[in-house]
């Protein structure tokens, strides 16, 4: 009997300090990790509000929507150095060919789209729909364009955004969003007053 809890003792011992180990890495990589996210947020954010004040964003800034049933994600309102209120950066996450498609959109005060920029398309197929991200064309025919209740689609399905080639599903997915984004705007933030 005495025999058989010596082994016991000694896994006990190896787990707590594996479990140790793994604690102080999480603690030390958590932080550097945050500010990558919040980077990448912020350079994001001059993509889709070029006059934004981008040295004025902290973390702070980031309102997170939790909507289980909502693809948007969170959003940013976006100001000037003067601090007025040029716009919002919304975030959404989508299904395009594959799940985990991270898009975030500019709309200005008007409700028109500003700017696409494709934080995440890793899941896309690659050459194909993973060129949202590089494809500048593609991204620049979303600006000015005034989305909400469907209005945007993309030409196969009658409407004016020409999608990226060979990836229609995609092009699909990144046009639902706008609309998506769209209709936060005007349902949620506009209907509120705007944020500060």
């Amino acid at each position: 009997m005495h025999d058989a809890i010596k082994p016991g003792i000694a896994l006990l011992i190896i787990a707590a300090i594996a479990a140790a180990i793994l604690g102080y890495v999480n603690y030390i990589t958590a932080a550097p990790i945050k500010q990558a996210d919040l980077n990448t947020t912020i350079e994001s954010v001059k993509v889709v509000l070029p006059e934004v004040n981008a040295d004025a964003l902290t973390e702070n800034d980031i309102v997170n929507v939790e909507d289980p049933d909502s693809e948007v994600t969170s959003y940013i309102a976006a100001k000037d150095a003067d601090g007025n209120i040029i716009g919002y950066a919304i975030s959404v996450e989508t299904k395009g060919f594959g799940s985990g498609l991270k898009l975030m959109y500019g709309i200005d005060t008007e409700g028109k789209i500003t700017g696409l920029s494709a934080i995440d398309c890793s899941n896309e197929t690659p050459g194909l729909g993973a060129n949202v991200k590089t494809d500048a064309n593609f991204c620049k025919q979303f600006i000015g364009m005034e989305g909400g209740d469907g209005k945007i689609k993309v030409d196969k399905d009658g409407g004016e955004i020409h999608s990226l080639t060979g990836a229609t599903i995609t092009s699909r997915a990144v046009s639902n969003a706008a609309n998506t984004a769209a209709d936060f705007y005007f349902k949620n933030i506009l209907k509120e007053g705007g944020a500060n």
